[in-house]
């Protein structure tokens, strides 16, 4: 199981009730998710600055912090890589090994009211809203409008959940929800041992 607290996050072993390891991060982590063998921490300080931590999840040591992203993500991961949109209408790409930004590509006008989700299936990646919907280039970040994906719904979406997105992308939408709603946020852990 993985904790956060101000300043820390640790792993700990609930058979032994121990801590296998901890890391002294920057702010106080709100959303922790799992990336293969690696736990992504995203943290927050009180005057707003947010760093994206990659962590080997059996060491605890650090692989790379972005300080680049400015919001709170719901990741998806795809061979690697690390996918999500942004709040200014952007696709983004992080590589999965450096944390370096690999792309922006705006896909949403300033004007555009609709709520999109970004999801991975069958090796492709997708920006879906009920009005308009588009295929994301994988290396280049360019976004191709699919048609053929838009008012497929009734309903605006609220989530989607395809071959991409660990197990706590859900809780990473509903944590990112309540630490808009809440002054101090929590923290969400799950996966290891």
């Amino acid at each position: 199981m993985f904790l956060g607290q101000k300043n820390s996050v640790a792993r700990f072993n609930l058979d032994t009730q121990k801590s296998v390891w901890g890391k002294a991060i920057e702010g106080s982590p709100s959303i922790i998710s799992t990336c293969g063998n690696n736990v992504l921490v995203q943290s927050s300080t009180i005057w707003g600055k947010y760093t994206h931590y990659l962590l080997d999840s059996q060491t605890g040591n650090q692989i790379w912090a972005a300080t680049d992203i400015g919001c709170w993500i719901v990741p998806q991961y795809h061979k690697g890589d690390i996918f999500f949109t942004n709040a200014k209408g952007a696709v983004c790409k992080l590589c999965g090994i450096s944390g370096k930004l690999l792309f922006q590509t705006k896909f949403k006008k300033w004007y555009d009211s609709s709520t999109y989700i970004l999801t991975v299936a069958k090796d492709k990646i997708y920006i879906l809203s009920k009005k308009k919907s588009f295929h994301v280039q994988i290396d280049s970040g360019k976004c191709i409008e699919a048609p053929e994906l838009a008012n497929f719904a009734k309903d605006h979406l609220t989530f989607g959940l395809g071959n991409g997105v660990d197990q706590i992308a859900l809780f990473s939408s509903i944590a990112i929800a309540a630490a808009a709603a809440s002054a101090d946020g929590g923290a969400i852990g799950g996966g290891g041992e």
